[in-house]
């Protein structure tokens, strides 16, 4: 998953670990889900989860790892990455943006990411699907950056793994539990947790 400032990577076996002291406790609410990395352990541990943030690209992230689950995309999406994968590369927003007038990223790997998003908004995939793959593309680009991380502060000089070409995987996605479906909410915290139901809020 990306890197951020905040994660909470190393503390995730202790929320699992106080999520299981809570009795009769199957599902949570996080309203502030960022990267979504607590929903996506709580989900592969079992919980059913609610995710929520203000941000966009958060609530792509939420969609991907929380409400969409592995049997519906491990056919579906592998084959349109690899399709992504072959576009042509041309210098378009990302590359005159981050990679000309900034440093964020080798010109040849913006000019990947101009192709890879401007066809993913081309096509009529519905909102999952399409967080999927937005998804896919960001870790991508994670992969191959120069930066600090959440900073946006770009490197005086290239990061080694900034040379490599931008490869995209298929996200780890798991499977919500038989009827009990995960999902991703996208608003204001305070409006959206009078909307969702859970056993335990997590606010971080």
């Amino acid at each position: 998953m990306i890197k951020y400032l905040g994660s909470k990577r190393t503390l995730l076996a202790t929320i699992e670990q106080v999520m299981a002291m809570i009795p009769n406790n199957h599902s949570i609410v996080d309203l502030f889900s960022g990267t979504s990395r607590v929903g996506h352990h709580l989900k592969k541990s079992g919980y059913q989860v609610f995710s929520n943030d203000l941000n966009t690209y958060a609530y792509a992230l939420g969609t991907c790892y929380v409400q969409a689950d592995l049997d519906k995309y491990s056919s579906i999406v592998p084959p349109i990455l690899k399709q992504m994968q072959a576009l042509q590369p041309y210098t378009g927003y990302f590359t005159k943006n981050f990679c000309e007038d900034a440093r964020f990223f080798q010109p040849k790997n913006g000019q990947k990411v101009d192709a890879m998003r401007d066809w993913i908004e081309q096509q009529s995939f519905d909102w999952e699907l399409k967080s999927v793959l937005l998804v896919a593309l960001m870790e991508a680009a994670d992969r191959v950056d120069s930066t600090c991380g959440l900073q946006m502060a770009y490197l005086k000089k290239w990061a080694g793994r900034s040379f490599h070409d931008l490869e995209l995987r298929m996200p780890e996605l798991h499977n919500s539990q038989k009827n009990r479906p995960c999902k991703s909410y996208h608003g204001d915290a305070l409006i959206n947790a009078k909307k969702i139901s859970a056993d335990v809020a997590y606010l971080d």
